[in-house]
């Protein structure tokens, strides 16, 4: 080829390279804006809904527990010690219908004694000391106040030199769903406030909605930022909020 035909053909493939990118360039431009042209055509917002409620179950355990040299000896004890539990939650509000008996159990517990024999070597040997026996109650109650008011007096059985425990009291919604509804219509309603407002300072109009994904229920106690992807749910205060939020995605116009 000659030097004139080769010019030619290096000219001519530089100016089809040249074009290539200046095509190239200009799709991936459209294509760019196609997409934020798209995105600037929808908004998506948060809306929470909060809602403050008394817990209306509650739940409790209580344990006594009693020493014997025999079971029999330890039976017969857990037995008087189990009279005056019950009676102290008779006199309590503690009602039969509103306990559940939880188990006994019967442990047997060994000394270690260390002796040494005549040439100063330590050995140790377990003997039998004695059984601990422990009977649980578990109290379940609707009314929430009563346990808040009186289960700490269950301890005064101490003061009869009895071996008596009780946990921390649970307290319970018994059907969190009957809130569910008006919490998705709140957390909506301001989701489409936001939505609004936005579109408005935008210079945009809100069109129909185009998704909406309802967040799981959190139960928290007050004043708390507690959260959780599956879901909160507080035990331990009698006054709880319960909250949601809904995403939701509008059309602009």
């Amino acid at each position: 080829m000659n030097k004139p035909l080769a010019a030619a053909a290096v000219i001519i493939a530089v100016i089809a390279l040249t074009a290539g990118i200046v095509l190239s360039s200009f799709m991936l431009s459209r294509f760019m804006l196609k997409i934020q042209h798209s995105t600037e055509k929808s908004i998506t917002v948060k809306g929470v809904a909060e809602k403050l409620i008394t817990s209306d179950l509650a739940a409790f355990k209580c344990s006594i527990t009693v020493k014997g040299i025999s079971r029999e000896e330890g039976y017969a004890n857990l037995a008087r010690a189990q009279k005056t539990l019950l009676a102290k939650l008779d006199s309590l509000g503690f009602n039969a219908a509103m306990r559940e008996d939880e188990n006994i159990s019967c442990d047997a517990h060994y000394r270690t004694v260390k002796t040494k024999d005549k040439y100063g070597k330590e050995t140790s040997n377990s003997y039998f000391d004695h059984y601990e026996l422990t009977y649980s109650v578990r109290i379940r109650t609707n009314n929430v106040k009563l346990v808040s008011a009186n289960v700490l007096k269950i301890h005064e059985l101490a003061y009869q030199k009895l071996n008596v425990s009780v946990d921390s009291p649970s307290y319970f919604i018994n059907n969190p769903e009957q809130y569910k509804l008006e919490l998705v219509n709140s957390a909506s309603a301001s989701a489409a406030q936001r939505a609004r407002t936005a579109a408005s300072h935008s210079g945009s109009a809100l069109g129909p909605l185009m998704e909406a994904r309802q967040g799981v229920i959190q139960i928290t106690a007050p004043a708390s930022n507690e959260t959780s992807d599956y879901g909160v749910y507080d035990t331990k205060s009698v006054q709880k909020v319960i909250r949601l939020v809904m995403t939701m995605k509008f059309a602009l116009q």
